[in-house]
């Protein structure tokens, strides 16, 4: 075990494995701020990606994806950290599409994707592209 501290240790100097951190950190706080608001004849009410209406929801995937993809490089296979921010990317996607779907009226868009969502996405892209790089350099060394 203590060969991987060290390795986590040595990875700190990196730069690549820095974004991917702050990366998975933004995949993370992404899941507990306001992914989507609405607001429609004057009421407001903006929803999050881990639970809705008491139940936990596909938020956690998130989360559990995102602590992967961190043991990932703990266990020196960061080129394979790629698969989660893949999977965390469809989940995103699908969850864009079925809001898109469910909240038009008459054709218009009754709410807008907060800030939540956008860090999910801009977390999950930094955190798959960073880790690729940094396996493929740790792989050249």
């Amino acid at each position: 075990m203590e060969k991987y501290v060290e390795n986590v240790k040595g990875n700190l100097k990196n730069p690549l494995f820095i974004a991917c951190l702050v990366g998975i950190v933004m995949m993370i706080i992404g899941v507990f701020l306001p992914v989507y608001k609405v607001s429609f004849l004057g009421v407001s009410e903006s929803i999050n990606y881990f639970s809705s209406d008491g139940k936990l929801t596909e938020g956690v995937w998130v989360i559990l994806l995102a602590i992967g993809m961190l043991v990932l490089h703990v266990f020196d296979k960061a080129k394979f950290a790629c698969i989660p921010a893949i999977i965390v990317m469809f989940l995103l996607i699908r969850f864009y599409t079925d809001v898109k779907d469910s909240t038009s009226f008459l054709g218009t868009q009754v709410g807008s994707f907060g800030i939540g969502f956008y860090t999910m996405i801009l977390g999950t892209i930094i955190a798959g592209v960073c880790s690729v790089l940094f396996g493929l350099k740790k792989e050249k060394n």
